[in-house]
């Protein structure tokens, strides 16, 4: 079959197989569809409820998981490279962690931000394109 063998690159870096790979998106992508369609077979009086026990805005709620937005882990992966968890910052549901997890979501330069992150060059680049890097800095005692 296509894509199922595995290999080594000229320079003896393996290659992933294609077929792995198309597999893992496809189940990202499915696991994304799923949440959302869990969240839309919501009334607006449970989103509500959610939004106060969880101390997120109903809209960011809207906007960040209904909408079908990509916010992915990209500020997990910042964090990580800063050196910094999520316990530094609060907590998981600290006003903090709330703040980057809002403002990545409606960044716009996710894409500078993958690319950054899989060069291994986020922290050096973050002040030029990402809208957490003063938190970040400030989290890791830049």
């Amino acid at each position: 079959m296509v894509g199922q063998t595995s290999s080594a690159d000229e320079n003896g870096v393996g290659i992933v197989p294609v077929e792995s790979v198309f597999r893992a998106k496809l189940r990202a992508i499915f696991n994304r569809y799923q949440e959302q369609w869990e969240l839309r077979g919501l009334g607006h009086d449970q989103i509500e409820a959610i939004a106060r026990d969880t101390g997120i805005d109903v809209h960011d709620i809207y906007d960040s998981i209904l909408d079908g937005s990509e916010t992915g882990n990209q500020y997990l992966a910042m964090m990580q490279q800063y050196g910094i968890s999520i316990e530094q910052a609060g907590g998981a549901s600290s006003p903090v962690m709330r703040d980057i997890v809002r403002v990545c979501a409606h960044c716009s330069s996710k894409s500078h931000c993958d690319s950054a992150l899989a060069a291994g060059h986020a922290v050096h680049e973050a002040d030029t394109f990402c809208p957490n890097a003063p938190v970040f800095d400030n989290l890791a005692g830049m």
